[in-house]
């Protein structure tokens, strides 16, 4: 029934639903794209940037290695500068401090997460919504013809299937996106409280001399 139509002709008859779902479908593969620029970029600015500022806190204390914190956008930088206001006031305050801002800077690896789920969600529903009217225009068409030929439901029958296999192909790649994005920032956020760790007693002793080199 479909084997001489085009992959447009094909999607156009899938309804509006199909429309709805295309563009579903490119918001869906920007916030992916977006969000794995962002991911790459936070997990490489704690990595690349805490062997630098340990080695700063060995060499000249914790002040020195706060005006390099200044001067990098990285999360364990954020993190270092926030327990560093509380520098001297003993390890609980300096440790609450760096807790409250990794979470805000983990909550940035959280943004658009919901729309990816929110399209995977309902994407489906929209397909079935789809498939919903293909079904109906097909027996409408099936009554107006009388049952004259198979031909005469085509179309609804074509527009039912293309729905369902549209809202699938939009559902299932922005869960998967969404699942990952959500394992990868819980890794992200523990790798964060590790390092950010390492320097907590410095800070919470208000060290200017250094870290001790532990291993």
């Amino acid at each position: 029934m479909f084997e001489n139509l085009s992959f447009i002709e094909l999607l156009q008859k899938g309804g509006i639903s199909v429309v709805v779902l295309g563009l579903l479908s490119v918001i869906s593969i920007a916030i992916m794209l977006e969000r794995a620029w962002s991911f790459s970029k936070f997990r490489k600015g704690m990595r690349d940037f805490f062997p630098a500022l340990d080695s700063v806190i060995k060499q000249s204390g914790v002040e020195s290695a706060a005006k390099v914190c200044l001067s990098n956008q990285s999360a364990l930088a954020a993190v270092f500068l926030a327990g560093h206001r509380k520098a001297g006031k003993g390890k609980a305050e300096v440790s609450d401090a760096m807790e409250l801002s990794a979470r805000s800077e983990l909550a940035r690896l959280d943004r658009l997460l919901g729309v990816l789920g929110t399209i995977g969600s309902t994407a489906p529903f929209i397909g079935l919504f789809g498939t919903v009217l293909g079904i109906i225009r097909a027996f409408s068409d099936l009554a107006i013809s009388q049952g004259a030929s198979p031909a005469a439901v085509a179309d609804g029958i074509a527009e039912a299937l293309v729905a369902t296999a549209a809202g699938l192909f939009v559902a299932i790649p922005a869960v998967m996106a969404y699942n990952y994005f959500i394992r990868s920032a819980s890794r992200h956020a523990l790798e964060l409280e590790t390092l950010a760790s390492e320097f907590t007693e410095a800070l919470g002793k208000g060290n200017s001399g250094g870290l001790e080199d532990k291993r």
